[in-house]
């Protein structure tokens, strides 16, 4: 029985880290875009900084995972109205929200595992 939740762990350790890639990337290329956007390296370190400082807080850190989510609901909306049909925009969003939400958290829980 032992040996089943430990295998269980690594399992769950390792999706979580290959999520965790997922997150970071998105940190690292909204953090390029807006150093690209304002023409600054200061504001786009800052953001990536920023970001991963909010990382450590988990009431702001479950925030921005919800909103990363929400921009993948908006994601799914954008490529159902691609089928010009309301339903797929909706069942679309919906899947982009809550895989995403799922991505972005077991991110989240890797990357507070490896700071404790």
């Amino acid at each position: 029985m032992e040996f089943n939740n430990v295998r269980k762990g690594i399992s769950n350790a390792k999706f979580n880290e290959e999520n965790s890639k997922i997150l970071f990337g998105e940190v690292a290329l909204i953090s390029l875009f807006i150093g690209l956007g304002t023409q600054s390296w200061w504001w786009g370190g800052g953001v990536f900084i920023s970001f991963l400082v909010a990382l450590q807080i988990k009431p702001i850190a479950i925030f921005l995972m919800v909103v990363l989510s929400l921009a993948w609901g908006g994601i799914g909306y954008g490529i159902g109205t691609l089928f010009e049909s309301t339903g797929a925009m909706v069942v679309l969003a919906g899947l982009g929200f809550f895989i995403g939400l799922g991505v972005h958290l077991s991110g989240l829980e890797w990357s507070q595992d490896i700071s404790q």
